[in-house]
């Protein structure tokens, strides 16, 4: 600056050349980061849409697969109890057509994916089922499923290649299990087709795309079922698809995966999604179009594409428009950045309302921001120092009294209160001060920011609205579950009650007929009507469980400390009077106290031990042992005995109400004694659960947490 005041700049061709350097060299670097930001954002955007897309296969296929799994137990439950029921009539001697057909049609109707549930003999001979004439004598024997169940004895659920039905006339999937003849030899197989359109129909309603896929194979690679349909679905069905991808996953012994390939019947590459169906050697494949999920991915990055060269084009632009009016600029911005020097301070956070309190209160500086969040502004402030505080709402004018005395001995404090803005809302104030110093350490005043995000306890108050609002829905939808519950437990209770009496009758009746026609009937009559009073009685044993099952929900629970080791050997000496002449082994630990109702738990220990002593039947010498141990926090009691077991596989059925995985030619009983324990055991806190091998034995186990279950 000269002595006249008048400010020089320089203007030298160095001076510009320099400043264009400068220009050039950012412009470029921020083309450069741009570019390189689009790249990154284009590089993970992709990953995002394949991992999508991946993600939505995997829970498509595993969706799939739970699907597939609940139909084939359904379908398993329904051929073992078609098998059960042959096995049955043939220990009996013999099998009863019209019986047999009827209950066929029973089990066929509770699944309508089965479209026949027929049986043939040793020799593939069809027998028995809806739609057989037992004249036309139709020979399965070359079916893959009948050859693999008469070729291994251990096949058990088999699910065979797809093939055209010669009675059904249609595309199915033949499932089947083994018939076994009173001395346990090959007596031929109970068999169910599927519809191959049924699974069409599931297959259709997964959103896969326009040009996605849906398939089933085994893990030979076969296709079982496709969607969309194949055009020559025979030269498709139960033929191999070579796919190495999919080839190598089974191999490898997974049972998830994903893979892409173009090796499938239309030749579209896919990404693909697998998921084996439960224990069967059978995987579902849901597909999905690479070119079809990728392209939002393509349009998005045109856009990004686009976008980016229009801000280079703009950049460009702009940095020739900068050029120009930088010299025109240069004394202006030098001017503002000798005042932007003086209000430095002032000028952070300008988007909240702050201001500077002098030593006196006065005030020496307030935002402009004060007019948005209370209505007043700058100048109405500084003239009138009170009004901070004669705009606090009545009711927290007090904190702000507690505040300023506290800040005395303070450099910092925070505080929360409402104002009265000058439109009468009320908002909330998040404020928070610090003193100010000078260089030479005088006290300045205070520095305060006031900061509006009322919106914050707007929400803290939803939430608190909505939390008491689920808490009463909660307790409303409990209340509703516990009246449903009892209602049905009412009706099982009378429908059962109910049942004696028509079970009566026909025991009389029956009985009548031994008693006084007998000299008419012949031993076939004879034989007829005994079959007839054992069913009854079976029917009044199974309306007795179904009554002790639901007593157990309506029994009220009265807990006390039980001594375990007492109760256990009341409950064997009762079984041991009613198993006389069996030879009986205990072995009874020392078990610790449990604290639960004693009827209950006696229950318990009856249906337990009943239990151990009957599957243990088959053993020259039943040996059963009653043992406790304290572990995890838990007091874990169990019974083990030395009995026929059960295969882990069905471990999850034993619990289950009328579920059995013995038939009842082998062991007596309805299936309900399990449940009855499992229920007992919840109502008391507990957990319970079951171990076992096949011709080893069994052991089950319960548990109460220690604190609510023993004292000891």
């Amino acid at each position: 600056m000269s002595s006249d005041g008048t400010m020089h700049f320089p203007d030298s061709a160095a001076s510009s050349a320099s400043f264009v350097r400068r220009m050039v060299l950012g412009v470029a670097l921020i083309n450069l980061f741009v570019f390189g930001m689009v790249a990154f954002s284009l590089h993970q955007s992709f990953g995002e849409f394949d991992e999508r897309a991946e993600i939505t296969a995997q829970n498509l296929s595993q969706m799939l697969a739970q699907d597939i799994g609940r139909e084939f137990e359904k379908i398993d439950v329904t051929l073992l109890s078609a098998a059960d029921e042959i096995e049955r009539q043939l220990a009996h001697g013999g099998v009863n057509r019209q019986a047999v057909d009827a209950y066929f049609g029973r089990l066929q109707g509770r699944v309508p994916e089965i479209i026949s549930l027929r049986t043939t003999d040793a020799a593939g001979i069809v027998g028995y089922g809806l739609g057989v004439n037992p004249k036309a004598r139709p020979n399965n024997s070359d079916r893959e499923y009948f050859i693999r169940q008469r070729d291994n004895a251990k096949a058990g659920l088999v699910v065979a290649k797809p093939v055209f039905a010669r009675i059904d006339n249609k595309w199915v999937i033949p499932i089947s299990r083994p018939i076994h003849l009173p001395d346990g030899s090959f007596g031929g197989v109970v068999y169910v087709n599927v519809a191959l359109d049924s699974l069409t129909r599931t297959f259709a309603g997964l959103d896969v795309g326009k040009h996605g896929s849906v398939s089933l194979h085994d893990s030979e690679l076969r296709i079982f079922a496709r969607y969309p349909v194949p055009e020559h679905v025979d030269k498709v069905l139960g033929q191999k698809l070579d796919v190495p991808e999919l080839r190598g996953l089974i191999q490898s012994g997974r049972d998830v995966g994903t893979y892409i390939s173009s090796h499938t019947v239309d030749g579209v590459e896919r990404k693909f999604a697998v998921h084996r169906i439960a224990d069967h050697p059978l995987y579902a494949v849901v597909g999905r179009s690479s070119d079809e999920y990728m392209a939002p991915w393509r349009r998005q990055a045109s856009k990004i594409v686009a976008l980016a060269l229009f801000f280079c084009l703009t950049t460009l632009v702009l940095s020739r428009l900068i050029f120009r009016s930088w010299k025109r600029q240069l004394t202006a911005t030098m001017e503002l950045a000798r005042e932007e020097e003086k209000f430095h301070t002032v000028a952070d956070y300008t988007y909240d309302w702050e201001y500077w309190e002098g030593s006196e209160r006065e005030i020496l500086f307030m935002s402009p921001s004060c007019e948005r969040v209370t209505g007043y502004s700058q100048s109405e402030f500084q003239a009138a120092p009170e009004l901070l505080v004669r705009i606090i709402h009545p009711d927290d004018r007090h904190l702000m009294a507690e505040h300023r005395r506290y800040i005395a001995h303070e450099d910092e404090a925070t505080l929360d209160f409402r104002i009265v803005r000058r439109d009468g809302e009320i908002r909330w104030i998040s404020h928070a001060c610090r003193s100010v110093f000078g260089r030479d350490g005088k006290l300045m005043g205070r520095r305060v920011s006031n900061r509006d995000v009322t919106e914050r306890k707007e929400a803290e108050a939803a939430l608190f609205r909505l939390n008491a609002e689920l808490e009463r829905r909660v307790a409303q939808r409990t209340a509703e579950l516990e009246t449903a519950i009892y209602d049905l437990e009412n009706f099982n209770y009378s429908a059962s009650h109910d049942l004696r009496i028509p079970l009566r009758a026909i025991d009389g009746f029956s009985r009548i007929l031994l008693d006084e026609y007998s000299h008419r009937l012949d031993d076939e009559g004879k034989r007829l009507l005994h079959v007839v009073r054992e069913n009854t009685k079976k029917m009044a044993q199974f309306i007795d469980d179904m009554l002790a099952f639901s007593r157990t929900g309506r029994m009220a629970v009265a807990p006390a400390e039980i001594n375990m080791d007492e109760l256990v050997r009341e409950v064997v000496e009762e079984l041991k009077l009613a198993t006389a002449g069996r030879d009986l082994n205990f072995e009874i630990d020392k078990l610790p106290p449990v604290l639960a109702d004693r009827a209950m738990m006696r229950q318990v220990l009856f249906n337990l031990l009943s239990n151990a002593i009957k599957f243990s039947r088959p053993k020259v010498a039943s040996r059963i042992q009653v043992g406790a141990s304290i572990k995890g926090g838990e007091a874990i009691y169990f019974i083990k005995d030395n009995g026929v077991g059960f295969d882990m596989r069905y471990a999850d059925k034993l619990f289950g109400v009328f579920q059995r995985l013995h038939s009842v030619t082998e062991f007596e009983g309805t299936g309900i004694g399990l449940a009855i324990v499992r229920r007992i055991i919840s109502r008391l806190g507990g957990r319970v659960w079951a171990e076992g091998k096949v011709n080893e034995g069994a052991t089950v186990y319960f548990a109460f947490p220690i604190k609510e279950a023993t004292h000891g």
